[in-house]
């Protein structure tokens, strides 16, 4: 009796663990079974049953690719068993045959299905930066050049023809004030099937330049006559200058630029004169009126 009695509690936490480790097992098989997962595998295609009298020209045998959905296990035993299409031509004829392909006669087992398949090709596009945000105020990106400038890519033949180039990942310039380059990414998000033949990166250079623009500024003329007072007729001149728009911004508001007639030595009197114009070495004068101006000399 005594035997017995401590026997029992140790039967029933056996079987209590034996329970756990069942439950276990069957929530792991349930989810190996109930989890599906979708990968994309090639396709190769076989040419059977081909007419004793033909023979079968071709330059190139196509590849497929399928999308596959099932639970990742048996996902994974048919990628690594390798897919074929067969091809039936006992009745094909001379000339060209066309072939309709068919997705449900891929044999991939039970718990697999084949959700799409098409012709895999490779295609070489151009790749365009995806520039973000702009550059400091007052500057502009005057050119984008990315090395290399083409990438080949694989992929489903439906996607890859309604392709003509692959973006990158998004780069920020905002306020950016010279010039740069960065390393990044292709933007292949769009199809996971899609892939890079290579590497996966490009290198972008992004020209940052000053914005150069012409403006108008009406401007005070000055005499150099020594001690003596003056009247300059007219009194102002006007400039059209082309240079950075900051500069130019700058010279808008302060009195920047100097203009003078030079009447040093001279005796009091009337004279006409043209004016010297000293503008910012970042600016170029484009215009100036008038030309030439009367300066009266009082003693």
């Amino acid at each position: 009796m005594t035997s017995s009695s401590h026997q029992r509690p140790f039967s029933k936490r056996l079987l209590w663990i034996l329970t756990v480790v069942i439950l276990l097992a069957a929530g792991a098989a349930l989810f190996y079974f109930t989890s599906n997962d979708q990968i994309v595998v090639a396709v190769s295609v076989k040419f059977q049953h081909v007419p004793d009298d033909l023979i079968a020209l071709y330059s190139e045998i196509p590849v497929l690719e399928a999308l596959l959905e099932g639970p990742s296990g048996a996902l994974q035993q048919v990628k690594n068993s390798g897919l074929s299409y067969d091809v039936d031509l006992t009745a094909a004829t001379p000339g060209p045959f066309v072939v309709k392909i068919i997705p449900g006669q891929i044999e991939v087992g039970p718990r697999v299905s084949v959700m799409t398949i098409d012709n895999r090709m490779e295609k070489t596009l151009p790749v365009v930066p995806d520039l973000n945000e702009d550059p400091a105020p007052g500057y502009i990106i005057s050119r984008v050049v990315t090395d290399p400038s083409l990438v080949q890519l694989s992929g489903p033949m439906s996607v890859l023809e309604a392709m003509s180039a692959v973006r990158t990942t998004p780069i920020k310039v905002g306020g950016l004030t010279e010039t740069t380059k960065k390393e990044v990414a292709l933007n292949l998000n769009h199809d996971p099937h899609v892939q890079a033949i290579g590497e996966n990166l490009v290198e972008v250079e992004i020209v940052v330049e000053q914005k150069i623009v012409e403006k108008r500024l009406n401007v005070p003329v000055h005499a150099m006559t020594g001690n003596l007072k003056y009247v300059i007729i007219p009194d102002r001149i006007e400039l059209l200058l082309r240079g950075p728009v900051n500069t130019l911004k700058k010279l808008s508001q302060d009195d920047g630029v100097r203009v003078h007639v030079d009447l040093s030595g001279v005796k009091p009197g009337t004279y006409v004169r043209p004016a010297t114009i000293e503008p910012p070495l970042d600016t170029t004068l484009v215009e100036a009126k008038p030309a030439i101006f009367t300066v009266k000399v009082i003693e």
